[in-house]
Formats: C-alpha cells, sequence, structure tokens
C-alpha cells in the first residue's frame, strides 16, 4: 500500500459524545468519514535519546478512516495535557493511504 506523508494540522468535525471524527477539512476540502477501519492510542515518549518523566509522554488517539468518495486517511488527535482545553486540542493528518 503506497503512501503519502503530510504530518498537518486539520480541521475536524467529531461526534460529542464518543469524540471520533465525523469529517474533517484538509487543503480546503472537506472529507466526511464513511467509517473508522482501525483506531488506537499512543501513550509512548518522544523517541529522541533523552530520558523523559511521565509529563512528556504522548497522548494520542489515532484513527484510519475512509471517507464517503473512497479515500482513506491516517489522522490523530494529540490531547496534549489536557481532554477539553482547546489551546491543546489539535487534529493532524498523518498520510493518505493508496489502495
Amino acid at each position: 500500500m503506497a503512501r503519502r506523508f503530510f504530518g498537518q494540522v486539520i480541521t475536524v468535525e467529531r461526534d460529542e459524545e464518543t469524540r471520533q471524527p465525523l469529517a474533517f477539512s484538509f487543503r480546503d476540502e472537506r472529507h466526511e468519514v464513511e467509517r473508522i477501519m482501525a483506531s488506537w492510542q499512543d501513550y509512548g515518549f518522544p523517541n529522541d535519546g533523552r530520558r523523559h518523566t511521565w509529563r512528556q509522554r504522548r497522548h494520542r488517539n489515532y484513527y484510519r478512516v475512509c471517507t464517503t468518495e473512497g479515500r482513506r486517511f491516517e489522522i490523530y488527535y494529540d490531547r496534549g495535557v489536557s481532554l477539553d482545553s482547546p489551546k491543546y486540542m489539535r487534529w493532524y493528518v498523518t498520510e493518505e493511504l493508496q489502495h
């Protein structure tokens, strides 16, 4: 499966109850999520060779999604240090997965 890497901030509409993505805007295009193919959490530490404390851990929720146009993307929600503070709520598209 070929991949195209982006690593860019995106705007996401999410379900308020489940917090899962419903749609996202990327490069001036709106993509509706038809289904979530996979999801997982990443609580790892940065891989930079230094020692880290628990506060420096990543808090990310990853999703592989299929859009209504049939395109597949990997996106993630970086929670930072807070679940509800807009200051830390950032979504990213990491890559588009080719069939």
